[in-house]
């Protein structure tokens, strides 16, 4: 291979890796511009980058991988509670050598403050693999209704804060809801978070948001007094 060849070889990689650069920059101003608007026709505040929120929430998606990153954070208020949003990443690296691979993982957070700090309790859709994990040792509490125990799966610190949660009502209505198809939620400390596998995009913010209140509006109001 000849010098001309080989350096005309390193150009077009460099125009090619400049040409991502720039189209990466601009989707991301792009992206910053419709967020800001968006904060701003809701008297939001946003925020580019908070690396502090990476050790907001401990549970699901959170703790796992490396690179972590919070970006896109949008907080104000809505419906009368304080909600906070943003795009949270991590990355996973498997193999090694020629076969080592990094790949990135992005989700959608939403988070609402509760009245008052309670138990962990955990609403995720029920898989084979996890009803798998309770042949394990893994424990899945059950509620008195059998589609709910086969539609969701429950994780608690406390049965009895569980069973306040989810009374007849709450699970017939999320058993009817496209959106508990879809979005895992958790009670965590003062606040209840739901999160979505994707990357933050402003189409998906309201629905999302709105999930989150409805969920709230549920929940009795003896279960936030001392």
């Amino acid at each position: 291979m000849s010098e001309v060849t080989i350096a005309l070889l390193v150009i077009g990689g460099l125009a090619v890796l400049g040409l991502t650069f720039y189209l990466h920059h601009k989707a991301h101003q792009k992206k910053v511009a419709e967020l800001t608007a968006y904060a701003a026709r809701r008297g939001w505040h946003y925020t580019e980058r908070d690396r502090s929120l990476t050790d907001r929430f401990v549970g699901r998606p959170f703790g796992g991988g490396h690179g972590r990153d919070a970006k896109h954070v949008l907080s104000g208020e809505y419906r009368g509670r304080q909600v906070l949003i943003f795009e949270y990443s991590y990355k996973e690296t498997t193999g090694s050598g020629d076969d080592r691979r990094t790949e990135t993982y992005r989700h959608t957070v939403v988070s609402a403050g509760t009245p008052a700090p309670r138990p962990t309790l955990e609403l995720t859709r029920e898989t084979f693999g996890r009803k798998l994990l309770g042949f394990v040792g893994v424990r899945d509490l059950q509620l008195e209704s059998e589609q709910f125990n086969d539609t969701f799966r429950i994780s608690t610190e406390d049965d009895k804060f569980a069973y306040d949660i989810l009374h007849p009502r709450m699970m017939e209505w999320l058993l009817a809801d496209n959106r508990a198809m879809r979005l895992p939620f958790r009670f965590e400390r003062a606040d209840l978070v739901v999160w979505d596998s994707d990357q933050l995009d402003p189409a998906n913010l309201g629905w999302m948001v709105d999930f989150v209140c409805d969920v709230l509006d549920r929940v009795p109001g003896f279960v936030w007094k001392p």
